[in-house]
Order: C-alpha cells, then structure tokens, then sequence
C-alpha cells in the first residue's frame, strides 16, 4: 500500500509538473465557437464567421469578424473611445470616423501571458496615408496591431482587396488585476472630412491566457516528484 502511494505520489507530481505551465485562465468563448459573442459585449458592425466566409479560422470552426464599413457601423471614434475604457482622444486624434469593437473583462495574474490570432484586412490603398485604416487591441489601454501600410499581402478573399495574413501576439501582464480585454477596428480620415467610404477589417481568433504559477507552486511539485522517486528506488 505504502509502494503505490509513493508511485502515485510520484506519477502526479511529474504530470502536474509537465503540464503547470499550460494552465489557461478563463478568456470565456475565446475561439468564439458557440458560433456568436457569448460572454463579449460588442459594438458596431461584428459578426462571428466560418470559412465560408473566405478566411480560414486559425482555431477550430469560427473567428470573429470586426469591420468598419460592410454595413454602416454608425459607432464614431469617441464612442469607441467609451466602449473600450480608453482615455479621450487615444482614437479621435487620430484622425478616427467610425469603427467596430468588442470586449470582455478578465481577471489575471502578474506574469500570465495572453496570445492571440489576427489578421487585418482593407480596400484602402497604402499610399493614401490620410486614411489610414487601423487595427488594435485593448489591455487597459490602445496597441496599435496594424494600418493600411503594413499590408503587403493581396488577399483571396473577395470581399477586400489586402491583408496582412494571420499573426499572433502575446502580451505578458505586468500586474494582477482586472483588466478590459478588447480588439477594434477603425476608419481613419486625417483631412476631417469624415470619411467612411473605405471597408476594413480586423479578424480575431485563438485568445489564450497562460498562467505562469508561483515558485512555492513549483517548488512544491519538484519536490513531490522527486521524493516519489527516493522512495520509489528504496522500496523497490
């Protein structure tokens, strides 16, 4: 009985130790395969597609889809600037018209790493820089993700003419806290005409939070697993 207590002892504290690194904190719907924003609060013009939309999802069956023009998403930049938590002027000065965004409040720890998919798409040309279309991601405050003149890629997809193709990108959180979680997508018009005559998009799928766990946590585990081992080669 003694033996198997330590065997056991000794095989979950390897697989605990394998696989603490992995622990996800709760992103709810983060792949958004309930097929809509479950669990997100939304604004403007979002939708939650297949790949029939014409861009494969990078994590099972769906991606959510954020767009500036497709239909008219009526949200102006300071009202993005509200839904989002940002500071006043973070979108309006750059020059921005109108936009599309979602959100979500998570709970993290210092050191959990979030990562994620994306993928901005327009029909505006690069060299206009005046309107330069933009993408970003909100973690208590704006990161710019992509603009019109990053993209480089001619896209198969129909429905806009560039992208950028999919890429992912991992932040470390520096604090623990609760935190806004949110992605948009913007209009730009640098000359103050309001122009909104442009479509583009921001593709966002596979969010993930890693949680790093604390040394003692570590410690505890390492430790467990190799007095399994001692007494596995005593009793053996």
């Amino acid at each position: 009985m003694l033996k198997l207590t330590l065997l056991t002892l000794s095989s979950v504290a390897a697989l605990v130790f394998g696989d603490v690194l992995k622990v996800s904190a709760a992103v709810l719907n983060s792949s958004f395969e309930s097929g809509n924003f479950q669990s997100w609060s939304t604004a403007g013009q979002v939708t939650v597609e297949d790949a029939n939309f014409g861009v494969t999802p990078q994590d099972g069956t769906y991606q959510a889809v954020l767009e500036t023009l497709q239909d008219t998403t009526e949200v102006g930049g300071s009202d993005l600037e509200n839904f989002l938590g940002l500071t006043v002027g973070s979108l309006t000065d750059l020059g921005v018209t109108e936009g599309s965004a979602i959100k979500q409040t998570v709970t993290l720890k210092a050191g959990d790493i979030i990562s994620f998919s994306w993928n901005f798409l327009t029909d505006q040309d690069p060299s206009e820089n005046n309107y330069n279309d933009l993408g970003f991601f909100v973690l208590n405050g704006f990161t710019l993700l992509a603009d019109t003149t990053e993209v480089t890629n001619l896209s198969l997809f129909t429905r806009l003419s560039r992208e950028t193709g999919y890429k992912t990108a991992s932040i470390t959180v520096q604090a623990a806290g609760i935190y806004l979680l949110g992605f948009g997508v913007v209009d730009v018009d640098k000359t103050d005409s309001g122009d909104t005559a442009v479509n583009s998009a921001l593709l966002i799928d596979n969010i993930s939070v890693t949680s790093v766990p604390e040394p003692l946590t570590l410690l505890g585990v390492a430790t467990a697993a190799l007095l399994g081992t001692v007494f596995k080669r005593n009793l053996s």
